[in-house]
């Protein structure tokens, strides 16, 4: 696998975890989902999905296992400790090695979660929907190391400058804010569009101000915009029909 096929996490954290979100290059898939598609869900040629984990899969250590979701952008959370079937949750966390916690994107975020000792680890899709429900709060809590001792790092996902939202989206962020002094920052998530009731809304911003609010303060990343680098990655709002990028994390035993 070439370095530009995979984006690793920058992150203090023990040298035994590893996380990643993966690109579109390098694959084998076809227009509109060139070409390193790793979603079986959107349409591509099943084949050529395979081949392209295969190509994944080939490229790390064998004795990894592989944990994928169904997601529904919601706020549940599993707790894997061996691999099977696809689950339905759009979070997940282990502390068992060598098993891989995947989770897809074209725009929502990634977020990935590690005890900094390496004994835990969790990855989330983080959409509006799935942020303002609590997912990353929810994901925290099933967690057994101290939010101390824990760090974060955003993947790739649709930057402000692109992720236009409907003022009820707004509403929904700031209903949800617990803390009165946290809601000028909240706002602060939203910039008025040049269209009337709409705003920019700024994912990384929203997922570290809601960390923030549960003591969570080692956090990294949140510096690219899917939308904007159709070279690098897929993007649902700017294509409609495309490929997922794959976000991994898990523990090298």
């Amino acid at each position: 696998m070439t370095v530009e096929q995979k984006i690793f996490a920058e992150w203090l954290v023990s040298p035994s975890i590893h996380a990643f979100s993966t690109t579109r290059l390098g694959g084998v898939s076809e227009p509109p989902y060139a070409s390193f598609n790793l979603a079986t869900h959107v349409g591509d040629d099943p084949h050529r999905v395979a081949s392209n984990r295969v190509l994944l899969q080939q490229q790390l250590s064998q004795k990894l296992e592989w944990q994928w979701l169904d997601q529904v952008h919601g706020s549940d959370v599993v707790v894997v400790n061996k691999a099977g079937p696809a689950l339905t949750a759009d979070a997940m966390l282990t502390t068992r090695a060598n098993l891989v916690c995947c989770v897809q994107t074209a725009d929502c975020l990634p977020v990935f979660i590690a005890a900094m000792d390496g004994s835990e680890v969790a990855v989330i899709h983080a959409g509006w929907k799935g942020l303002a429900s609590g997912v990353i709060e929810n994901t925290v809590s099933r967690m057994s190391t101290s939010i101390s001792n824990l760090a974060v790092w955003l993947g790739p996902a649709i930057g402000p400058c692109h992720f236009e939202v409907g003022g009820e989206v707004r509403d929904d962020f700031l209903a949800a804010v617990e803390s009165s002094s946290f809601v000028p920052a909240m706002e602060a998530c939203f910039i008025s569009s040049k269209n009337e009731g709409k705003f920019m809304a700024d994912l990384y911003a929203i997922a570290r101000l809601r960390l923030s609010a549960i003591g969570v303060d080692k956090i990294s990343g949140g510096d690219y915009c899917t939308h904007c680098d159709d070279d690098k990655f897929f993007s649902y709002r700017r294509d409609g029909v495309t490929g997922r990028m794959l976000n991994a994390i898990y523990i090298e035993a």
